[in-house]
């Protein structure tokens, strides 16, 4: 049985996306990682999925908590320039801002967002963007207003591939 056509890696943003997705795709998650974390661990990941021909990146959250821009974008050149090597289509995708949280974090996602839209147009690496379509979207939420509920899960699946 041929492996997975599309990786999904990352934190807790997509802990519930696998129950979405078809069986061409497989979602890894690492819940508590960090963007250093992910850079460490790609190559081996996807050395062990040959049959990949698009990887998406959803990591960052645990990163803005630590309020280290500076760091967090040194850690993110690192990963892109580690995923340049990769001979899949790379998506890294872009921050989802919760719904119950403003002023310091919403900035500080905000500002990633649009750093890493610039960023990733340096190398070999897709941008997803999905600060514009969860913003302000109690719906794609749980309760919680920090995790997506299963509509936003898929909306967030539906990326580029």
């Amino acid at each position: 049985m041929p492996g997975p056509q599309t990786l999904i890696v990352g934190d807790n943003t997509i802990r519930d996306v696998q129950r979405v997705c078809s069986k061409n795709t497989k979602v890894i998650c690492f819940p508590k990682d960090v963007v250093s974390n992910m850079t460490e661990k790609i190559l081996s990941i996807v050395a062990e999925h040959p049959t990949v021909r698009n990887i998406i990146i959803h990591i960052g959250w645990n990163d803005v908590a630590k309020q280290q821009s500076e760091v967090l974008k040194q850690d993110f050149t690192e990963l892109l320039n580690t995923l340049s090597s990769v001979k899949a289509g790379v998506f890294i995708s872009g921050p989802i801002p919760p719904v119950r949280y403003s002023g310091k974090r919403f900035s500080r996602l905000w500002a990633l967002n649009k750093w890493l839209a610039t960023a990733c147009t340096a190398y070999p690496v897709n941008f997803i963007e999905h600060f514009h379509i969860f913003w302000e979207r109690r719906h794609l939420f749980k309760g919680n207003g920090l995790f997506l509920n299963k509509p936003g899960v898929k909306l967030l699946r539906c990326g580029p591939v």
